[in-house]
């Protein structure tokens, strides 16, 4: 566009709207990730995320074990569909 300095401005305007690129400004927000043993705590004994948090570093592995047993509705589940396959 500096060698052309002589073209009318809707020209220049033009050329230089359809040349240079938008920015991107801004980025998509964060969401936290749940997890699978704390969405487990959170339907079996009906708390919140924070009281689920605090549950889950009292519970050990064996009795989140029972939990998931007591929560199983059935049907495939997806590590035995892949591994069907």
């Amino acid at each position: 566009m500096n060698r052309l300095h002589h073209a009318p401005k809707p020209m220049q305007y033009a050329f230089l709207i359809n040349t240079v690129r938008k920015k991107k400004r801004f980025s998509k927000w964060l969401k936290p990730q749940e997890h699978e043993d704390l969405l487990i705590v959170k339907e079996y004994y009906g708390y919140s995320n924070e009281k689920a948090r605090s549950a889950l570093s009292v519970l050990s592995a064996k009795q989140l074990q029972d939990i998931r047993k007591k929560l199983d509705k059935g049907g495939k589940s997806k590590s035995r569909s892949q591994s069907a396959t």
